[in-house]
Order: structure tokens, then C-alpha cells, then sequence
């Protein structure tokens, strides 16, 4: 038998062994078979389980087999037996997994990915990079393109765009311009010096692409990243194939195809030129020199017209016309050109014709226009450019004198039926023909491959090469085959997914393995009608300039100019956002790849239900909903609300907010824990970014920079921006709303960017070196005129220890004693223990026998606050508070109380009239009848006696106290207690106090320890006549006393009332630009780590450090600072030693973890006593007053938007 503590208590369980997948395993029987399974690295699907509430058992996909049992179990609600035999992947399980994952696809609406994604040939993401193009986020938009595409540029000129195509926007006014943002950031990145990928180490791999097309450059961009040496040989004198020599100079420049490709030399990429398979290189050579070989030698013959005379001079196709025009070769014009043919290539042969001096070029086409395959503008392109058409044409027969062609005879057509292609098929007109004159015939029909040169292969009744369309395998070991010479002609994007799909495939055999090209199933809204789209406002789609005809047809120079970056960032801005912003974290889509889920197999009504976007940062979507429960149930099992709930049965079964409410509008306090826990996209996070947008976050793991409980969060940024703010899921961790959503300062476009001087009603920026020598000469002015004092510095502790350190330096520099911070209280806890900080840690709140709750911490710590929920599974819980609090719910005995100090003077009363030895007190306790003489006239309660039994009955208490709420006077008392009855100064006993800030505990560590009020008293008296104010706003209420100044100056994020007001604005960066450490409220050091880059260039510390060199501070870098604490700050000496390891460690830093408790041998004191202090102010709590600039600033959104927090 074991006992063991977890949150729930001391519980007794004994070891068991079991077997799963046949592996022993040894555990205990309090966890269920999926514990024990996820413990041991043996994955168990499961939609509905969380470690941080009871089984459920909903989403039936954690079904096990176990030996003797004749029905699946469901392993989050099974505990074992010893002995146990457990199989997790059998037949059985599997089938009832697929099942299970079938009809839960059945009632899920929405789109796993959008549209334009699905419809691209290569699944480019599109909606990711146009979403990080309507952030500003360009850099990381061509990274994402350049995870599938390694031409964006190229492409974004030349792509006939099947992505616009299926584009939703399309049903409110037209089509998002995604090739023209392609090639937006494209071009961007060819000027700025192009993107190179990543390249694993060498795998020692050779392989060798024939074609130097966009299939051949799409393997070898992705086989080199893998780490392969990579050859590619091509028979024209440049790479790029048909983007080279089939597209003209005016629509694609070579110049801008050269560059993209040059990123494959530089990745390692060889590149052969004027080397033909079958005459300069043969098959067996490269089989038996490469480990692999991939031919993608494109469709370079043309189609013939199959009409008598088109063997005679003057007759050429349309894409050997093209590939001479590029190459500048002699090519005999004519003055009247005729091209046959409907689609893109057709014309550029016709636009091409036009700028090499034709005078006539006519397009016959069997059709009509309304059935031309290219593209709309490029058909009303050329006729501005004077191409004639004539439709409903073909040719019957090449007219000439007997060496050259004269005329062109064609047979009028008629429409009759559509055909496969689904456009109606064009019938001869007997007897009805029509002749045109002709210099020049180009067919440009369509193109064939040649196989000549790869005779060894098996081959199509096409001509293209034969392969198994799942791994590109042609019929000789080792050689794959893609792009046109396996499709046939078809457009570049097309060519680059299989020269993607192809490097896949080909990696994995260089490793041994044989795979098939992924074909994923996604859940697709293919009902949607107009009214669907109703809700969305018209806006003007954003075009690219086009040069007007008369200089187009002039000259080969590009035809039209790129967007700018504000019809970009418009233009992007218009995207509807169909794909579901929760694809990169979703585990039901995971679920439906992994187990190849045929999501349209059970079909059946799928619900549809009007959708509320209210809450200003969580988006609900019920038709996304699998009902697993960890919404409501993580609400209520782990914060302790009931925001959330299940209405109705069976099929009707939904997840609402309480009596069917807005969410904003309910108990919610908005911490997001219900979007944590949701396994699909029901509910998200709406990111702090202008565009919502789904893509892959890079994460840094820090610090929230709010209140002082020192929760763990995980920025997720793309770029320079902060997306979202996580809690630490690995520790079950739990953030508030501030921490949770309180990210948008980060990226707000209103952050002071640049300095400003106000001198006589005039402005003027500056650079921050110039303000901050500039501010430095100031403050020196301010000192010699004044003398010391002079100088008043008010910081907000938001800020980090090496931060403070500089600063304190830059005080006693200016030689003044005045600074501190309007988060600032008197320091109570050092008048009575010596030392102004928390006695315990939060882990001990689960190990004592009493927990006194004070002040508002439920409301002003509600992460906190989770963790005296978790304890009161074990630990007598009591709260004291003036006003109704959330935690009066998880509360033993709930003490509301008058707003004086009686009920507190009364307790103190009553234990020492009935549980404290006089004698023994005072060898313990300086002042013991000064304080008995203060709590002598009160009248003892009912309650105030009450609490006092409980208080004393208990032989270890921890008292929790909310620094904002909780008066001066009413935290003496509450330390006078601990004093009076030794329930301080040992494990699992004592005080912790919830600082106001981040950083308040290091703060006052590092010295900055004076109240704002008690400087501000300085300046209304006139002792101080300069005052730096550090992120914290406060004019509003004391306006009258900051005019008695001579100077003020702030460091803020944002414009507030007192930079309004002051003469030199310094902006600043957030927490998430900068690193360094904060000390919590219960003396743990925590490592903050950059998230992002700062915006203004340079973070906090670089600001503070150059001010402290102008004032002749010889600091250099963080590492200097961290030295300099290590020596000077008596509590962080050896910080120097664990700085680059800090998991767990306290300050007082005697040991590699510091101390955890305080006081165990005795007060900070001369006499090791306590000093017991009161004061003579009948306030037990206060309102919470908020002067650091973020903070507000998301009180006042919050207030704004009707949110509780």
C-alpha cells in the first residue's frame, strides 16, 4: 500500500502491473488505462479526456481490447486490474475508431481547409499567406508560400490562379487577387535578396532530375532540403523550362525567373545546361551513378494541325515560335500572322507576334469566345493590343506556292452538345468555308511529349511516360517520372506539385521506405447558398496597373507593376477566412488523416445554426461541436463557473452559454481555459491581429507581465507579432483573462514609435539616442540647480530585475532616494519580519490544514485562484471579504464582512484572550501590549470568534492576501496573527502575499521599494522638481501636483494623459520584445524570453543602459548585470550561477534553489523577534487603483466591451 498527495488529497492506492501492446508496465490503480498509456508513450486517441477533469467518456475513440473482456472498453474510464492485458491497435479498435470518427464528421460543419487551398494544384496556403499579408507580415508569407512553391514570383505573374477561381469572395463581389498577392511578396523577396530554406546536413544521397522545368526545380528545391545532393541536367541553354521559353519576356522576366532560381544553387543545387538525355547523358549512366532519377522533361512537341500542308515552310508551332523569340533566332514574321488556338499559349504567340513588328495577327479559334480555355484578360489584353479573332474556324488545309505556306483554309463550325470538358462541341458546316492570308502559320493547339529519349521506359498510348500514380515509379527500379512528360501539358503550378509530391516520395525511398503521395480527406461546406454570404459588405477588388495598350505592344517590357503595399495589405484584408482558423491545432482533423476517414461515407442532417461573434476574444461555433464536454466541464471542475452548459438531447444536444446568453453577457470571465481544451475549432481565440489567420506559430516561453502570480505563458507570434498568449499546457497551466487575452498593446498600431520634445506648445521628434542624451543633460540640470532629492523616478514593476537594477543605478546616480512605483505599498511585511516578501510557496497550499483567503484574489488572481480551489479538495478553506467573491463557492466558511477593522481586531482579540500565552508571545514578539491595548475596546463577533477558533484549532495556516484590495492596516493584523500564534517560519505556515505586479517582489529587491503616493508628496511640497515616469500613467489624478515640475518626462508604449502632458516621450517596448527575469509573489525567479523582435529596434534594458552610459553608469549588457546583482544584491548572491538554469529557485539564493521558506531560524530582525505593528485607519479594503499604462488600457477595452474579468 502507498499513500500519495495529489490535488484531491492523500489518497492510498497500490502498485499493479499490466501489459499494453507487450509492453510490462508497473503502475498504480488510481489511473485509468489512458494515464497510464499517454504516461508510457503509447498514444490512445481521445477527443473528451483532460488530465485536469473526470473521465467522460464521450467520443468513444479511446476503445481498447482487454483479454477476457468481450467488449471494447473505453480506456479513459477504465482502471485496471493487476495483471491486465491490454491491446490499443487491433482490428477491432480500429473499426470502432473509424466509426466513431464517421459520424462525428457527419455533423461537423465547416471547412478543414479552404477553398482556394484545396483547389490549388500544389495545396499552397493561400489563406495563411494572404492572411500575413493583411498583417504586414510579408517575410513570413514567403516563407509559407516557399514551403510549397520555389518560384512565388514567377508563379504569381504566370498562374492562371484555380485558387480565385473557387474563392468564396466570389460569391460577395469577386475573387480575392491571390496570384497578385503571390507575386506581391514574391518580388519583395527577389529585391530584399531571396529566402533560402533551411537545408538539412548531407545524407550522402545523390540524385539526378532530367529537366530543368518547374517540375525538376520543384524536386530539386525539395529533395535539397532534405539533405540530397541534387544534379540537375537540362538540354536548353537556361533552367526553367517552359516558364523560360514558353512564356514571353512581357509576361515573366527571365531576369526575375533567374534570381528565384539562383536559391537552388545557393542551397546546394547543381545545375548542367545543354545536356540531353538520350544523346549527351543516357539512362544507364545516371542509374548507375545516382541513387535516384527523376525525369521531368516537359511536353515541349507541338500538336499537330493534322491538315494537309503543314509540313511546308512558314508553318511552325506555337511553342517552338516562342522558344526562338526568347532565344532570339531568326524567325520569318511576315506582316500577317496567323495563330490557331484558344488558350494562354495561343496568346502569347498572338501578343509575342504583335511586339516583333506583325501587322496583322489573327486568332482562329473552333469555338466561341465564351468557351476560349484562356484567360479572360489575356483574351481582352490582346485585343487591345489589335489581335483579331475569328471564331467558330478550324483549319482543313495549309495553302502555299509549294515551299511556303500562303493561306490558311478553314471550315465554319457550329455548336451542337457539350462534351467531356463540358463545353459544347463544335460540328462542321458542310459546304461553308472561308480562306485567310497568311505569312506565318502557328499552331498553338497544344503540346505532346517526346519520348524518343526515354525509350527504355514504358510508355502511354499518349506518349507520356507510364508511372504508378500514387509514387511516381516508372517501370525501371529507381527512376520516377513527373510533371508534363507523365500529365501531358498542363498549367506550371500543376508541374510543381508533382515535383513536390515526387521529391517526397523519392526521399523516402533514398531512406528505405515506400510511400504514396498523401491524399488527405477534409470536411467540406458544400451547401452554402447566397444567404450564407449576405452578411458580408461589397468592397472594390484591388488590380495591379496594366500598361494602356500603346506601350504594351511595343516592346517586351513587363505589362503591368505589382500591387502597392497598401492595395496589398487592402486587398488581402477582403479574404473571408473560410478555412478553419483552429486546422494547425484541430484533433478531430488529425484523427481523419491518421485513420483515412471517408468523411462524406455516413451522410445525414448536419445542423446549422446562426453563429454569434460577440465576445471580443473567443469565437464560438457550435456547428464545429463533438460534444465532448471539456468546455463545460474544465469551466466548472477546474475555474469553478458555470459559464457554460449542455442544452438539450440526443442529436439536438448543444453546448450554450448560461440561460442561452451572448458569452459576454454570462459568468464568463474570459480565461480561455474552454478554448484550450477544445479538440476541434467550436471554440477559438480570436488572435490579437487585425486578420485572423491560421498558420503554424513559433512559440517562446515566458512570463505573463500582469499581476505578480508569475504564470507561465507561451507567446505564439508569426513575425513581429504576437498572436496569442497560451498557458503552459505541459504544466496544466491556467492564465486570466488579462494574461490570456491582454496581448493586443503588443501589436497595436497606436505604440509610440519615435521620441518627442515639447518646449513652448512646439513638437518635435527626435531619435531615442538624441532623447536620451537629451534627457540625461535634463536631469543633471535638475541636480545642480536643486540639489540631491531633486530627482523623483515612478516605474511600473512590470518590468524585469536587470531592468530595475539600471534603473536603481540611474537613481543613485541623480543622487535621489525617490524612486519607486504607484503599485507601491508601505512595506508592512519587513516593519514586522524584517523582509518585505511572501514567507511560503504556492506548492505548500496543498500541505497545510488551513488556507485564509483575503481581499479580492479570486477576481484580481483568478489563475491563482484555481490553485485554492485544486487545495480545498483537502484543505479547510476560509475567505474574508467586504464584497460577494467567486471563491465564496469553493469556501468552507465565508466571512463577509463591514469595511472596517473590527472584524480583524476582534479575531486578534479573541486569540489572545483564549489561545495565546502572554509569556510565550512576547519572548517571540517585540510590542505584544501595545498591540493587545489597540484591540482592547472592540467587541468580539460571533464571526470574529468563530474564525479565530478555526484559526487557532489549525496547526499550519497559510494566509493569502490580495495586495491590491487589502489595506496596510488589515495586513499588519493579519501578520500580527501569524506572529502571535508561530504559523510562521516553518513549511506549510505563514503568509503569501499576491503582489499588484509582475515583477513587484523584484522590484523591491533591487531597491525601487518607495510608494508612488510618497513621492508624489515630495513633489506637491516641491522637494522634487523632476520626475521620470516609466509605464505608468498618471496625470488624471494628480494634475494639480505635476505642475509644480520643471520637468517631466515618460517612457511609455502608447500616448496616455501624462505623455500628453510631458516635455520628453520615450517610447518603449513590451514584454514580449525583451528578456530578462521577474521574481514572483512567492519569491521564485522566472526566465522571460523574447517572443518577437522589438519594434522599435532596440528593447528596455538597450533604452535604460543608454541612458545609465550618458550619465557615466559603465554597464554593458545583460551578462554585466546579472554579475553586478550577484554582488550587490544581498539576496541574489550566486545569481550569476543559476541564471542560464532557473527551474525552481527562490531568493533568498543561499543554495542552488534558494529558500523556499522563510524565517525558520528566526525574524530579519535584531533580536530574530517579530515586531507586531498596527495602525490607526478603520479601512480593511480598498479599491483596486490601476496606473500602469497596459493594464488600464485593458480594463479599459474590457469595460468597453462588457467584459468581466
Amino acid at each position: 500500500m502507498l499513500f500519495i498527495l495529489n490535488k484531491k488529497g492523500v489518497i492510498d492506492v497500490s502498485l499493479i502491473r499490466v501489459n499494453i501492446n507487450n509492453r510490462e508496465i508497473t503502475t498504480t490503480d488510481d489511473k485509468t488505462i489512458l494515464q497510464i498509456a499517454l504516461e508510457n508513450g503509447i498514444d490512445i486517441p481521445n477527443l473528451c479526456y483532460s488530465q485536469n477533469t473526470k473521465p467522460y467518456g464521450s467520443c468513444g475513440l479511446c476503445v481498447v481490447e482487454v483479454e477476457g473482456s468481450p467488449k471494447l472498453v473505453r480506456a479513459c474510464s477504465t482502471f485496471p486490474s493487476d495483471g491486465m492485458i491490454i491491446r490499443t491497435n487491433t482490428k477491432r479498435t480500429i473499426s470502432a475508431r473509424k466509426t466513431a470518427l464517421e459520424l462525428l464528421s457527419s455533423d461537423h460543419r465547416g471547412d478543414c481547409r479552404p477553398p482556394c487551398v484545396i483547389a490549388c494544384p500544389a495545396h499552397t496556403d493561400c489563406q495563411g499567406y494572404v492572411g500575413l499579408i493583411a498583417n504586414g507580415q510579408y517575410d513570413e508569407a514567403i516563407k509559407l508560400v516557399k514551403k510549397v512553391i520555389p518560384l512565388p514570383a514567377s508563379i504569381g505573374r504566370v498562374c492562371p490562379h484555380p485558387c480565385e477561381s473557387e474563392c468564396r469572395r466570389g460569391k460577395v463581389d469577386k475573387p480575392i487577387a491571390i496570384a497578385d498577392l503571390k507575386r506581391y511578396i514574391g518580388e519583395i523577396d527577389v529585391i530584399k535578396g531571396p529566402f533560402v530554406p533551411e537545408v538539412k546536413p548531407s545524407t550522402g544521397k545523390k540524385v539526378a532530375i532530367i529537366g530543368g522545368g518547374p517540375a525538376g526545380i520543384s524536386c530539386a528545391y525539395f529533395l535539397s532540403m532534405e539533405g540530397h545532393k541534387v544534379v540537375i541536367y537540362e538540354a536548353q541553354p537556361h533552367p526553367g523550362g517552359m516558364l523560360r521559353y514558353g512564356i514571353p519576356q512581357y509576361r515573366l522576366p527571365k531576369e526575375l525567373l533567374d534570381a528565384e532560381i539562383n536559391t537552388l544553387t545557393k542551397m546546394g543545387v547543381e545545375i548542367i545546361c545543354g545536356t540531353k538525355l538520350g544523346e549527351d547523358i543516357t539512362l544507364s549512366y545516371l542509374k548507375k551513378n545516382y541513387d535516384a532519377v527523376f525525369i521531368a522533361i516537359g511536353a515541349w512537341a507541338s500538336t499537330p494541325l493534322n491538315c494537309p500542308g503543314e509540313e511546308l515552310d512558314g508553318v511552325i508551332g506555337g511553342i517552338e515560335f516562342l522558344r526562338k523569340a526568347t532565344l532570339s533566332q531568326p524567325i520569318y514574321l511576315g506582316d500577317k500572322v496567323v495563330v490557331i488556338g484558344g488558350g494562354n499559349t495561343a496568346m502569347d504567340v498572338a501578343r509575342t507576334a504583335v511586339r516583333l513588328g506583325a501587322k496583322s495577327v489573327q486568332v482562329l479559334y473552333r469555338r466561341t469566345k465564351e468557351e476560349m480555355p484562356a484567360e479572360e484578360i489575356e483574351v481582352k489584353e490582346a485585343e487591345e493590343e489589335g489581335v483579331e479573332f475569328t471564331f467558330l474556324v478550324a483549319p482543313i488545309e495549309i495553302i502555299g506556292d509549294g515551299k511556303r505556306a500562303k493561306a490558311i483554309r478553314c471550315q465554319r463550325m457550329m455548336l451542337g452538345e457539350p462534351d467531356k470538358s463540358g463545353r459544347r462541341k463544335p460540328i462542321p458546316i458542310e459546304g461553308d468555308e472561308i480562306t485567310f492570308e497568311a505569312d506565318l502559320i502557328i499552331s498553338a493547339i497544344g503540346q505532346k511529349v517526346n519520348p524518343e529519349c526515354v525509350k527504355e521506359l514504358e510508355t502511354t498510348k499518349w506518349g507520356t511516360i507510364s508511372v504508378n500514380p500514387n509514387n511516381f515509379k516508372t517501370s525501371m527500379e529507381g527512376i520516377f517520372a513527373g510533371g508534363e512528360a507523365v500529365t501531358g501539358p498542363k498549367i506550371a503550378i500543376e508541374a510543381i506539385a508533382q515535383g513536390k509530391n515526387a521529391a517526397y516520395v523519392i526521399d523516402n525511398y533514398l531512406k528505405g521506405e515506400e510511400v504514396s503521395v498523401p491524399n488527405p480527406c477534409y470536411i467540406v461546406q458544400d451547401d452554402l447558398t447566397e444567404e450564407d454570404f449576405k452578411k458580408y459588405s461589397r468592397e472594390e477588388r484591388q488590380e495591379q496597373y496594366v500598361l494602356p495598350s500603346s506601350e504594351r505592344k511595343i516592346s517586351f517590357r513587363p505589362i503591368s507593376k505589382a500591387l502597392t503595399e497598401e492595395q496589398a495589405i487592402k486587398e488581402a484584408s477582403r479574404c473571408l477566412e473560410c478555412g478553419c482558423h483552429d486546422y494547425f491545432e484541430c484533433k478531430l482533423v488529425n484523427y481523419l488523416q491518421k485513420y483515412n476517414i471517408k468523411v462524406d461515407r455516413i451522410k445525414g442532417e448536419k445542423h446549422k445554426r446562426d453563429l454569434n461573434y460577440t465576445h471580443p476574444f473567443i469565437l464560438r461555433n457550435p456547428d464545429k461541436c463533438i460534444l465532448c464536454g471539456l468546455c463545460y466541464r474544465t469551466c466548472e471542475e477546474v475555474i469553478g463557473i458555470t459559464a457554460l452548459g449542455l442544452k438539450g438531447r440526443g442529436f439536438n444536444s448543444e453546448v450554450i452559454p448560461e440561460f442561452n446568453l451572448p458569452l459576454n453577457q454570462s459568468s464568463c470571465i474570459s480565461c480561455g481555459q474552454c478554448v484550450d481544451v477544445c479538440p476541434t475549432g467550436a471554440l477559438i481565440d480570436r488572435a490579437a491581429v487585425n486578420k485572423q489567420v491560421p498558420v503554424e506559430f513559433d512559440e517562446a516561453h515566458s512570463i505573463c507581465s500582469y499581476c505578480g502570480a508569475g504564470c507561465e505563458v507561451v507567446y505564439q507570434s508569426k513575425g513581429d507579432l504576437v498572436f496569442k498568449t497560451l498557458p503552459n499546457k505541459e504544466k496544466a497551466g491556467v492564465l486570466c483573462a488579462k494574461g490570456r487575452f491582454g496581448t493586443k498593446h503588443i501589436n497595436s498600431n497606436l505604440r509610440l514609435k519615435t521620441p518627442f520634445v515639447f518646449y513652448e506648445n512646439a513638437e518635435s521628434k527626435i531619435s531615442i539616442d538624441e532623447a536620451l542624451s537629451l534627457l540625461s543633460k535634463k536631469l543633471k540640470l535638475i541636480e545642480g540647480q536643486y540639489g540631491k532629492d531633486s530627482i523623483g523616478i515612478l516605474v511600473s514593476p512590470k518590468f524585469t530585475n536587470e531592468e530595475a537594477f539600471v534603473l536603481r543605478k540611474i537613481a543613485d546616480k541623480l543622487n535621489t532616494k525617490y524612486i519607486g512605483s504607484m503599485a507601491m505599498k508601505n512595506a508592512v511585511l519587513e516593519k514586522i519580519f524584517g523582509y518585505d516578501a511572501s514567507t511560503n510557496s504556492y506548492d505548500e497550499l496543498f500541505s497545510t490544514e488551513l488556507i485564509v483567503s483575503f481581499g479580492d484574489v479570486a477576481e484580481n488572481h483568478p489563475a491563482f485562484a484555481t490553485r485554492l480551489k485544486n487545495a480545498a479538495n483537502k484543505v479547510k478553506l476560509v475567505s474574508i471579504n467586504s464584497n460577494d467573491s467567486r471563491i465564496k463557492e469553493w469556501s468552507n466558511k465565508f466571512y463577509k464582512v463591514d469595511n472596517n477593522l473590527d472584524f480583524l481586531k476582534g479575531f486578534i482579540k479573541s486569540l489572545i484572550e483564549e489561545y495565546i500565552n502572554e509569556k510565550e508571545a512576547k519572548n517571540s514578539c517585540n510590542n505584544f501590549d501595545a498591540l493587545k491595548e489597540f484591540v482592547n475596546d472592540v467587541t468580539v463577533t460571533t464571526e470574529a470568534k468563530e474564525f479565530a477558533n478555526i484559526y487557532a484549532q489549525a496547526k499550519k495556516t497559510i494566509i493569502v492576501v490580495d495586495e491590491d484590495t487589502t489595506s496596510e492596516a488589515s495586513l499588519m493584523l493579519l501578520a500580527d496573527a501569524l506572529s502571535l500564534c508561530k504559523k510562521v517560519g516553518k513549511p506549510h505556515s505563514g503568509i503569501i502575499l499576491l503582489r499588484s505586479k509582475a515583477n513587484t517582489q523584484g522590484f523591491i529587491d533591487m531597491g525601487i521599494n518607495m510608494s508612488g503616493d510618497e513621492i508624489l508628496k515630495e513633489v506637491e511640497k516641491g522637494q522634487i522638481k523632476g520626475l521620470v515616469v516609466i509605464g505608468e500613467d498618471i496625470y488624471n489624478e494628480y494634475s494639480n501636483v505635476l505642475k509644480n515640475l520643471k520637468l517631466l518626462a515618460t517612457f511609455d508604449l502608447f500616448t496616455t494623459d501624462t505623455t500628453k502632458h510631458s516635455n520628453i516621450v520615450i517610447p518603449i517596448a513590451s514584454s514580449a520584445e525583451g528578456c530578462g527575469t521577474y521574481t514572483n509573489s512567492c519569491r521564485k525567479v522566472q526566465k522571460l524570453n523574447r517572443a518577437i523582435e522589438p519594434l522599435l529596434g532596440t528593447d528596455n534594458l538597450c533604452i535604460f543602459l543608454k541612458l545609465a552610459y550618458n550619465l557615466g553608469i559603465q554597464l554593458k549588457n545583460i551578462e554585466d548585470i546579472v554579475e553586478n546583482i550577484s554582488k550587490e544584491i544581498p539576496y541574489y548572491k550566486g545569481f550569476n550561477k543559476v541564471y542560464d538554469k532557473l527551474q525552481n529557485v527562490f531568493v533568498p539564493l543561499n543554495s542552488s534553489k534558494g529558500v523556499q521558506v522563510l524565517h525558520t531560524d528566526g525574524f530579519n530582525t535584531e533580536d530574530k523577534k517579530s515586531v507586531l505593528i498596527f495602525k490607526e485607519d478603520n479601512i480593511m479594503f480598498h479599491d483596486k487603483k490601476v496606473y500602469d499604462t497596459v493594464e488600464k488600457d485593458f480594463y479599459n477595452f474590457a469595460h468597453k466591451n462588457n467584459i468581466k474579468i
